[in-house]
């Protein structure tokens, strides 16, 4: 009788951990699926520097530095990836569609030292003004490949 309390307990909680897993891909999910959708409708994007201040945000010209294919090669930032990167990111930019923030991203810089990466992370690597960068979405920890209006963005920045 003990033994089986035991069995269905420990049923139980890999049924609880599968539901868990099963819940939090739903969401992500979701949440890829409204960045997609509601990218267009992008009409503002703030750009802050490494200590949280807004250096830089929209009026009028959202449209010019928003990615028009947001998301479209997106992969995970391995642990090891993740350490050639600088700890704290130089940038972070957030787009916001009617004051609301849609989602945010945060530009890594390669570090000095660390100049060899994966050949996976290669095609999301870009260069502003010397720097290397990568596009870094934390909430999911995903790195993202479109650059170009990002480049842009960054490059009126600095």
């Amino acid at each position: 009788m003990k033994k089986m309390r035991i069995s269905l307990i420990l049923i139980a909680v890999v049924l609880i951990v599968f539901g868990w897993g099963a819940h939090k891909q739903q969401e992500q999910k979701q949440q890829i699926n409204s960045i997609i959708n509601e990218q267009q409708g992008v009409n503002q994007i703030e750009v802050k520097d490494s200590a949280d201040k807004v250096v830089w945000s929209t009026k009028n010209e959202a449209d010019q530095y928003k990615e028009q294919y947001p998301l479209s090669h997106v992969d995970k930032l391995e642990k090891g990836d993740r350490k050639v990167f600088a700890e704290d990111p130089d940038y972070k930019i957030t787009y916001k569609r009617d004051s609301k923030a849609l989602y945010s991203v945060e530009i890594l810089r390669l570090t000095g030292e660390n100049k060899s990466v994966s050949k996976e992370l290669q095609p999301f690597l870009f260069d502003v003004k010397g720097n290397t960068y990568v596009i870094y979405w934390p909430e999911q920890n995903k790195v993202l490949e479109q650059s170009e209006n990002t480049q842009k963005l960054l490059n009126r920045v600095k």
